[in-house]
């Protein structure tokens, strides 16, 4: 098997020879499997300082079961994203015991940890045996919904003898499978809780330890963690730990870009727009070189990012478009389209789409991606502020940020007024284009502090920041329809050389004009309720 899937389980500790409880009915469940015990080897790899553990990712090889192969697991919020390759024919570099003659971490496994591993050596440090039982949980249709494994475990970490104490125990551990099957996402916390009502009945408690591994090695500190900046609403731990949450989850999309999973490109993009951000409106409080070393790191990733990005919106847009027409897809409308057109606008952006997600690749695998980093980590162990800043200023993290917030709004006010008045047609869109550019990036600061430090920038820029929300969504969809014009236009020309009909394109092409009207008139709607709640605040 391979793939990458979202990992939703619960694990509890359990004592003695405690059967598993009658879990038919728990949940609304149905029906219950049982299979047969199946033997599972893993060995589990980290660098020697554990830097793997330290951000909570977990890189193994099992044998035996249906799913044997490298699994990597990375935190998703209160879930993991598990990344799946199958063993190949020969792995191992020799014969002998694990730890003197390890397996040879595949490629493609050792590029989904490359974000934090960076070059070190990837070793074995634990080696585990589990006698595996399943009972699968299943619908009325006979459908499995989760699984709930009882596990006899045997593991030794690696290292020298007195280290490698065999440590036994016993678990278990309910996941789901198909959360589709228990009405969504929003529902599997209820079906967890009723499961796990049946087996603290049965006498297992919830485990502290997040994993096996943690179970036997412990979690290590992470020295980035946003957790380790403290709670204090000083400037300096503010800061800090806002911006070690963006970078915990810039690194976490990265081996979700390399996989080109779903969303990946833009996600990662944002982690990086939002710390570019906080350095640009913030800009005042930080020490000069440091902040432009950095603000240089983030720009050449943003930029990186762009192809791949524009290409994956383009690609998308194709379908989302014909399905706005009058009538919707199957319409009348739509139907005027020749398929060639369709698949013409689309697998050009496919083909683009891969293009330069290649040359990500390549960027992301080179010693300067490397570099990148280590510039963003040191930023983030402690933020660099401005020498000449008062004592004020450092106290008081809301009052020094709050008005370097407002001055954002001005900014953008004044790049409208320069938009509204601009007379030609390519250079309004442009600047229009900058509108955007500062309501996002006012949006990204604030929502940034806010969220990661609970800090209380003042009901003033909360009404604004709504306001600068809209506005960036109405001015990103009169940009995307621009880039969709350009992209009809002249795909049309590449399809009327080659003796096409175009009249597709040109339909396509006219149904944007409506598109970016309405976005117009909602942007100097909202641009007026920004500008009255600027001058309500200065008056």
């Amino acid at each position: 098997m391979s793939g990458t899937f979202l990992e939703i389980e619960r694990k509890y500790d359990i004592t003695g020879q405690t059967s598993l409880p009658r879990l038919h009915g728990a949940a609304g469940v149905s029906r219950v499997g049982y299979r047969p015990p199946v033997a599972l080897e893993a060995v589990y790899f980290d660098t020697r300082d554990r830097v793997l553990a330290a951000n909570g990712v977990i890189l193994r090889r099992r044998a035996g079961g249906e799913d044997a192969g490298w699994h990597v697991k990375i935190p998703s919020g209160a879930h993991r994203i598990e990344m799946q390759v199958p063993l190949a024919s020969s792995e191992r570099t020799g014969d002998g015991p694990a730890e003197s003659v390890p397996y040879r971490v595949p490629e493609e496994i050792a590029d989904l940890v490359a974000v934090h591993v960076r070059g070190r050596a990837l070793v074995p440090v634990l080696s585990m045996n589990t006698l595996r039982s399943v009972v699968d949980l299943m619908d009325a249709r006979g459908r499995t919904v989760a699984e709930v494994c009882d596990d006899q475990v045997a593991a030794m970490a690696a290292g020298s003898r007195t280290d490698s104490r065999v440590r036994h125990w016993r678990e278990w551990e309910v996941e789901v499978v198909n959360p589709t099957l228990v009405g969504g996402m929003e529902s599997v916390p209820g079906f967890l809780d009723a499961v796990e009502s049946t087996l603290l009945d049965a006498g297992a408690q919830r485990s502290h330890a997040g994993s096996k591994l943690e179970k036997v090695l412990g979690r290590p500190a992470d020295p980035l963690s946003p957790e380790g900046a403290g709670e204090g609403t000083d400037l300096a731990t503010v800061l800090t730990r806002t911006v070690r949450t963006q970078v915990r989850r810039l690194k976490s999309w990265d081996p979700l870009v390399r996989r080109s999973a779903d969303d990946a490109v833009h996600q990662f993009r944002v982690s990086a727009r939002t710390l570019r951000s906080l350095l640009q409106i913030y800009r005042p409080l930080l020490e000069p070189e440091a902040r432009k070393e950095v603000n240089r790191a983030l720009r050449r990733l943003g930029r990186l990012l762009s192809a791949a990005r524009d290409a994956e919106v383009l690609r998308d847009q194709v379908g989302e478009r014909i399905a706005a027409l009058p009538g919707g897809a199957e319409g009348l409308t739509a139907a005027l389209i020749p398929k060639r057109t369709v698949r013409r606008l689309r697998d050009s952006q496919v083909r683009e789409y891969r293009r330069a997600h290649r040359r990500l690749l390549a960027a992301m695998r080179s010693p300067w991606y490397a570099e990148q980093l280590d510039i963003i980590d040191r930023c983030a162990r402690a933020v660099p502020l401005h020498p000449d800043l008062g004592a004020e200023q450092r106290r008081d993290a809301a009052a020094a940020l709050a008005p370097l917030a407002t001055a954002q709004v001005d900014s953008l006010l004044a790049h409208a007024e320069t938009a509204e008045h601009e007379a030609d047609e390519a250079t309004r869109i442009e600047e229009l284009h900058e509108v955007r550019k500062e309501a996002k990036r006012l949006r990204y600061a604030v929502s940034a502090v806010t969220d990661a430090a609970a800090i209380d920038l003042g009901d003033d820029l909360a009404e604004k920041m709504a306001v600068a929300k809209k506005l960036q969504t109405a001015l990103g969809t009169h940009r995307d329809s621009v880039m969709f014009q350009d992209h009809v236009r002249s795909t049309a020309r590449r399809a009327e050389k080659k003796g096409e009909p175009t009249f597709g394109y040109g339909l396509l092409y006219g149904a944007e004009i409506a598109v970016q009207t309405k976005a117009l008139k909602k942007t100097t709607k909202l641009l007026s309720r920004l500008h009255s709640a600027a001058s309500t605040e200065q008056a």
